[in-house]
């Protein structure tokens, strides 16, 4: 997959599929089953004061019940917090946070990011960069 392929635009977003592929082999925290999960995502990462800093792009690969697995040009490091938001159909972006469990090289430039999710935190910082993007995106 080629870096224009990965599907960093806000064009062309298809969702999960259920019915799709999906795998049996467990993700280590105790899912039995993850689908493959096609959205375009914005991530920042949260700073020690809960503010988050600079915005990204992703495109999501997996998601299961207690994580998700996106691939972005950053490598993130393990234990650092980090708030996504999905693009999918709706006319505003879903938001996601989580605990990043592994991130490793990919290829082809490109990062493969594993999130425990979490509940997302009510801290205002946090609810104003979720508005900012879907006002962004408007």
């Amino acid at each position: 997959m080629s870096a224009g392929s990965a599907g960093f635009g806000r064009g062309g977003t298809s969702a999960l599929r259920p019915g799709g592929s999906s795998r049996t082999a467990g993700n280590g925290n105790g899912d039995k089953l993850a689908f493959a999960f096609r959205a375009d995502l914005d991530v920042a990462e949260l700073d020690d004061r809960h503010r988050p800093g600079p915005t990204w792009a992703g495109r999501g690969i997996e998601l299961s019940r207690s994580s998700m697995t996106f691939r972005s040009r950053r490598l993130c490091y393990e234990g650092r917090r980090l708030v996504v938001a999905v693009h999918l159909v709706d006319d505003r972006p879903v938001a996601l946070f989580g605990l990043v469990s592994k991130s490793e090289y990919d290829g082809e430039g490109l990062y493969r990011t594993t999130v425990m999710l979490q509940p997302i935190p009510e801290e205002e910082p946090v609810r104003n960069w979720v508005q900012s993007v879907a006002e962004r995106l408007a």
